[in-house]
């Protein structure tokens, strides 16, 4: 299936087409296994499609993105203990895209990675300096820096996501 990216998706390191193809995948149900890197739930959402969305069922799907995460960081580790630069860039386009549905998913909302800095200041639930340290990641993919800085992101935001859990359990009894 062919989807037309929409405008809250559109950023120079993920996308290099208006157009994208997304390959038989159903969207009506959470599948742990897509590709993070093409936010597929969040561009049906914003293309006005129907499925599932994600954000709306955070203490099923998050903790699956913390897992994802902890799976890639030891291909990470090796990447970058190995110095190959060449899958350095890769391993962390797909670790950042893995962060954005987090951190946006936490705060009940579909991924905009357009103006991504504005957007991501105004989430309530999120680590400290969030848009800055993404920034560097982000300026600096192949860095091993970068690497520490998005695994840290995760160790706080994944504190906090179970942090906002435990609170919510709290206020419903």
């Amino acid at each position: 299936m062919i989807v037309k990216l929409p405008q809250e998706l559109v950023h120079e390191k993920f996308f290099f087409s208006d157009r994208i193809e997304i390959e038989n995948f159903i969207t009506e149900k959470w599948n742990p296994s897509f590709n993070p890197t093409l936010f597929v739930y969040d561009m049906l959402y914003w293309s006005g499609g129907q499925g599932f969305q994600p954000w709306r069922q955070g203490f099923i799907t998050i903790p699956v993105l913390f897992e994802k995460w902890k799976e890639l960081a030891g291909t990470g580790r090796n990447i970058f203990a190995e110095r190959r630069q060449n899958e350095a860039e890769t391993f962390m386009k797909k670790g950042t895209a893995l962060f954005f549905q987090v951190v946006f998913w936490m705060n009940e909302q579909p991924v905009v990675l357009y103006n991504w800095h504005e957007q991501i200041n105004r989430l309530s639930i999120k680590p400290l300096n969030v848009a800055e340290r993404l920034s560097f990641v982000e300026m600096y993919p192949a860095h091993y820096a970068s690497f520490i800085q998005l695994t840290a992101l995760f160790l706080e935001a994944e504190k906090q996501f179970y942090k906002t859990l435990v609170m919510q359990k709290r206020n419903q009894q």
